[in-house]
């Protein structure tokens, strides 16, 4: 295991991701790091139904924005409403999401999950650092 990210070492993190090869190559760097995964789900109604499990909530979150042909926001507003960090990881452009979740963290595709397991680190630390649940 290469512990380049520490702080994410025991989190689960959920993975919403519909193309095969890339939901792969994020899940075998989110298990690198001693972090589980979450799914990943191809459906968006798979992950909202994830969600709602006794136990379904995530430490944090990657989410396509068009998984399928339909939009994950549902997903998204459900993680935010439970201050969850999340990133997009997709080929749709900013003026794809809502105003009020064009605040998240967008990259395109194709990204190095390594540069989206680094931007929910550092919501890790941001939110250590200012002391939110």
């Amino acid at each position: 295991m290469d512990a380049a990210y520490p702080t994410l070492f025991g989190k689960v993190i959920m993975v919403v991701e519909d193309e095969y090869l890339i939901a792969l190559n994020i899940e075998m760097a989110v298990l690198d790091q001693g972090a589980s995964v979450m799914g990943p789900f191809s459906q968006v109604e798979d992950a909202l139904s994830a969600l709602k499990a006794s136990n379904g909530m995530p430490d944090a979150a990657i989410l396509d924005i068009n998984v399928r042909g339909r939009h994950v926001f549902p997903v998204a507003e459900r993680l935010q409403e439970r201050k969850v960090p999340f990133v997009f990881a997709t080929g749709y452009d900013n003026w794809t999401i809502p105003s009020h979740l064009e605040h998240v963290q967008r990259f395109e595709k194709p990204t190095d999950p390594v540069r989206l397991l680094r931007a929910l680190t550092n919501q890790f630390v941001a939110r250590d650092e200012s002391g939110a649940a």
